[in-house]
């Protein structure tokens, strides 16, 4: 029985890692690929309406800071899984649309 145990746990470790690979290539995973926002104002809203990578739970928010850079505001957002207690980051970058 422990050895089943043991097997269904590898299985879920594996599926947890896999799982994180993945989301880490979605937009707003890394400083690199934010997600473009108009206005600082939506960032909240946005990084808490996506669901948990792991179970589709709700999010909570738990930090953010903000860079100055050339392209715009980069602001990374630390959130938390309220149901699997998942840790994620997103990260917007503001930038205002330029005229026509």
């Amino acid at each position: 029985m422990c050895t089943k145990r043991r097997a269904e746990e590898r299985a879920l470790r594996k599926q947890v890692r896999r799982t994180e690979e993945l989301a880490a290539k979605l937009p707003g995973a890394s400083p690199d690929h934010p997600i473009d926002v108009t206005s600082a104002s939506v960032v909240e809203g946005r990084a808490r309406a996506m669901p948990c990578v792991q179970c589709e739970g709700d999010m909570e928010l738990r930090g953010d800071r903000a860079t100055s850079t050339a392209h715009g505001v980069l602001r990374e957002v630390a959130l938390v899984c309220r149901r699997c207690h998942a840790p994620r980051t997103l990260w917007f970058r503001v930038a205002p649309p330029t005229a026509n």
